[in-house]
């Protein structure tokens, strides 16, 4: 997924326009803005759904004017959706015409885990509603994980 700048921007284009006519798409995560739900390099699938299909706790594929193409969650509807990587401390404004899509499901390590199911709903919502203190969590658990990874790697 690398490549130069153009060649990144062109791919956006193409997701955005398979996207504009409702076809789904695969496209890999990048970033760190939405750990530990998405990492980087996580492959997610996005079905085509626009600001008025989505809700709380969804993650929804935009394209902000500051960026080619964005992953975030769903924290707040309104006249414009609130959203926010899971990571990060600050919200965004979006307006509902700017959404593409909503990820449906999320690829790691060859395993694919399905987010439209009644208790990924359920589970989204609820991190939706932690995220105003999920950011300060992340780095914390973070390191943690990584302490009892390198634990058990040296016990074995």
């Amino acid at each position: 997924y690398g490549g130069s700048r153009q060649a990144r921007s062109l791919r956006h284009l193409l997701v955005l326009e398979l996207l504009r006519h409702g076809r789904p798409v695969r496209v890999k995560a990048r970033g760190a803005s939405m750990i530990p739900f998405l990492l980087d390099g996580d492959v997610v699938t996005v079905s085509p759904a626009g600001g008025g299909e989505v809700g709380v706790g969804d993650v929804v594929c935009f394209a902000p004017p500051w960026a080619p193409l964005c992953l975030h969650r769903v924290i707040r509807r309104g006249a414009a959706l609130v959203v926010k990587g899971d990571a990060v401390s600050f919200s965004d404004l979006v307006a509902p015409e700017e959404v593409m899509g909503k990820v449906v499901a999320v690829e790691r390590r060859g395993r694919t885990r399905r987010l439209d199911t009644a208790a990924a709903r359920a589970t989204s919502r609820v991190v939706a509603a932690l995220s105003p203190v999920l950011w300060r969590l992340v780095p914390p658990a973070i390191a943690l994980r990584r302490a009892v990874r390198s634990v058990l790697r040296g016990s074995s």
